[in-house]
């Protein structure tokens, strides 16, 4: 004798609904979709807070800050080439920012890893001689027209693992 799990309404208790089971049809044959949704909206997001992370160091520059610019938009005597270079804040007197400016730069936007991997910024050349002077509603405008594209912040003497400056050059708050 087989049992028989079929109620009045015509299904067993192991069949889903219809609007389930639709379901469950579409999601196996769109997951890949659904899926890549997902990770451009992420990445949407993710890319917005690194915005607002940059334009919230850009309003408050602190000593020490490293900026990884476009120089040849700042300077167009410059070498267009090799045009991407890091610059460091010096100094802050009310609205002025000195920088030192970098002496390596790269033929295109790199990480901030690749301009100071291998404790480049210790380097006895990685820094030119000349300083370089912008006001703070300078760095505000190159930060919304790219020319300033990434920014890190030390809390110590490293940058991603890599030594950026002299321990006595650390600025304790």
């Amino acid at each position: 004798m087989v049992a028989s799990f079929t109620h009045s309404h015509g299904f067993t208790n192991l069949d889903m609904p219809g609007w389930l089971s639709s379901a469950k049809v579409f999601f196996r044959n769109f997951y890949e979709l659904l899926l890549t949704i997902a990770f451009v909206f992420i990445y949407t997001v993710y890319i917005d807070y690194q915005h607002d992370q940059r334009m919230a160091l850009i309003s408050e520059p602190a000593v020490n800050d490293f900026y990884f610019v476009d120089y040849y938009q700042i300077d167009p005597k410059s070498d267009h080439q090799f045009r991407y270079l890091p610059i460091r804040v010096m100094s802050i007197e009310g609205q002025q920012v000195t920088f030192k400016v970098g002496n390596i730069g790269h033929s295109e936007k790199v990480s901030i890893t690749k301009h100071v991997k291998l404790d480049a910024a210790m380097h006895r050349n990685f820094y030119r001689l000349e300083k370089l002077q912008l006001s703070r509603q300078q760095l505000q405008s190159m930060a919304e027209q790219d020319i300033i594209y990434d920014i890190a912040r030390p809390e110590n003497i490293f940058v991603n693992g890599w030594v950026v400056m002299e321990l006595h050059e650390l600025i304790v708050d």
